[in-house]
């Protein structure tokens, strides 16, 4: 053999070993792995000899090729075995995101939703995340407990899966100050479309009032006109206003003012899907429901009272008219506003619960506005008359002759001539002067309706030399005793919650249909009844099922005739017009 040959010989068997190092190569390795992955032969490449070391800048990649194929072949809790190891030894690898991807869906296919929710708060990548958000919703929407929801939204609070649904819980909570503004926070995040999704678009609105309905009983109408009025009120708005009320359902139940009768009701189930409860009116019927209300988070309504011993301990119950407290203490305000040249004040208030405590908690907000109550005085309806005595009550004021010759030329004066009692030759001159003086007063607070305590007070500032503002209540202007003018030359303001503007069209279409109806002049019970149903579909036609937050979130919800509706924090009706008269005509003053 020659030596070309040899070098031949030679040259042949070195490359031989250089392919056969290259094919064993990491890199020759790795392009393996790749094929078959690509390739989908997902088994062939589970069982492939692995031959590189951990070491090796391909490890990782074949790993995660491995893995992905476990979870293909559906051997789920391998495949998460590698990739928690993948995550554990190279947390700095520039793929890593994407076996944290996988690891997460691994971990919410296995229901370890807290572990795919910590590997998810690793990830930087928003294509990445986003991507994953398809695997979480439909896992965490099973999660029925606030609590569960509401520690994940602390830990995670980048998650806006959690995020959204810990709102729809949060929506169903009583929503504070606090609560507000975490919602309000949510918005900035979350569509609002996605938070306020409805599961259930039909907003269902129960109505329990004591109808007291036994058949055909021609007196059954004339004596239960005070809720059927309401009743008719709240038919009428849903069916005439022209606001979107599709997706609202009516169910009506008969309380009977029975206790028994509210009880069959909440056991039969009947209220289990409500969203809201009108009613009832009456003492032992409401607290039954304010209970139920309570323990299944639902909001009710009452829609007449002013007792704010129904809206105690229950953050689930509302009254649609303001509380005895809050019409106290826009009264207050109205005065600490128009009053405040002269701060001193009297206050009258009729024997009887609901007055004497407005008139408690006038006293109490005015003084802390530096108002000084001269007295507080309660009166009976037979003793009224206190109110004109009080007020008008004059004595004598002798003049001795130099201050007569000082005063007699003043034309504004009346001075009087007065005579001795003993001795009927003996004369005199005289001032008569009220006991509380001229401008001393800077007004007076009637906390009374009645028509005796209305008389007096008008009668006494009209008899004085000065004028002293009053401010009474709306209902003073229904008695004939007093003529409009006086009110509109004494300066006296109404409290007036009741008030409806009565120029608009509205009001003359519900008067109409009123009269046609039942051939009695409109009554405020059917205009509550319109009032109510406004706010209730304005509000679902905004927030469908979620009531409580378009309730407390909006500022004012307009009403058909009248000042609307505004609740924020509070639980009851927060507008409390004032009224006065000018020009003869009703004018509000706030």
């Amino acid at each position: 053999m020659g030596v070309d040959m040899k070098k031949i010989i030679i040259i042949t068997i070195l490359l031989i070993v250089s392919n056969n190092l290259i094919s064993q190569s990491p890199y020759s390795n790795f392009l393996s792995y790749k094929k078959l992955f690509n390739e989908k032969k997902y088994s062939e490449l589970i069982n492939k000899k692995l031959s590189i070391k951990k070491s090796d800048q391909f490890y990782p990649y074949i790993e995660f090729y491995r893995s992905v194929s476990l979870y293909k072949i559906n051997k789920k809790k391998e495949s998460l075995d590698l990739f928690k190891e993948l995550i554990k030894d190279y947390s700095e690898w520039t793929q890593i995101e994407e076996v944290l991807y996988w690891a997460i869906i691994i971990e919410l296919e296995l229901n370890n939703i807290d572990n795919a929710l910590d590997y998810f708060s690793k990830i930087k990548d928003n294509i990445i995340s986003d991507n994953l958000y398809k695997y979480f919703d439909p896992e965490i929407n099973k999660i029925s407990s606030f609590t569960t929801l509401k520690n994940w939204r602390e830990k995670y609070p980048r998650n806006l899966v959690v995020a959204k649904y810990y709102g729809r819980k949060l929506l169903k909570e009583y929503l504070d100050d606090d609560a507000l503004d975490e919602i309000k926070n949510l918005l900035e995040i979350i569509p609002k479309k996605d938070l306020f999704l409805s599961e259930n678009r039909k907003f269902t609105v129960s109505v329990l009032l004591p109808f007291m309905y036994s058949g055909d009983n021609n007196n059954f109408f004339k004596n239960n006109s005070f809720v059927l009025d309401l009743y008719s009120g709240i038919k009428y708005a849903y069916q005439n206003l022209g606001i979107e009320s599709e997706n609202i359902i009516f169910k009506s139940f008969d309380t009977k003012r029975d206790l028994d009768v509210v009880r069959q009701i909440i056991s039969s189930g009947e209220l289990d899907n409500t969203d809201l409860i009108i009613g009832p009116l009456y003492g032992k019927p409401i607290e039954i429901i304010k209970q139920f209300c309570l323990e299944n988070k639902i909001l009710m309504i009452n829609p007449l009272s002013s007792n704010s011993i129904i809206i105690k301990d229950n953050n689930y119950s509302l009254l649609f008219q303001p509380s005895l407290e809050t019409i106290a203490s826009s009264a207050a305000m109205y005065a600490t506003t128009n009053y405040n040249s002269n701060k001193n004040v009297i206050i009258f208030y009729e024997n009887n619960f609901q007055d004497s405590l407005i008139a408690y908690n006038y006293q109490k907000h005015i003084e802390r506005d530096s108002f000084k109550v001269i007295y507080s005085k309660s009166v009976s309806l037979e003793d009224s008359r206190l109110i004109l005595d009080s007020l008008s009550s004059t004595y004598e004021e002798i003049l001795n002759d130099s201050i007569y010759d000082t005063l007699k030329n003043i034309s504004e004066l009346v001075i009087k001539d007065g005579r001795g009692i003993e001795d009927l030759d003996t004369t005199y001159k005289y001032l008569d002067k009220f006991y509380i003086e001229n401008d001393s007063i800077g007004h007076v607070f009637v906390s009374s309706k009645n028509s005796l305590f209305a008389s007096n007070i008008v009668s006494a500032v009209d008899i004085r030399e000065d004028t002293i503002p009053v401010l009474g209540f709306d209902q003073w202007l229904d008695y004939n005793v007093i003529a409009v003018d006086q009110f509109e030359n004494l300066k006296i303001s109404l409290v007036s919650p009741s008030y409806h503007y009565r120029g608009s069209e509205n009001y003359i279409n519900m008067q109409n249909f009123f009269i046609n109806e039942t051939g009695r002049k409109l009554t405020m019970n059917f205009i509550y009844g319109v009032e109510l149903m406004n706010m209730i579909m304005k509000i679902n036609s905004d927030y469908g099922d979620f009531f409580q937050f378009g309730i407390r979130n909006e500022s004012l919800i307009e009403g058909v005739i009248s000042n609307g509706s505004y609740f924020g924090q509070f639980n009851d009706n927060q507008i409390v017009p004032i009224i006065m008269i000018k020009n003869s005509e009703i004018k509000l003053e706030n």
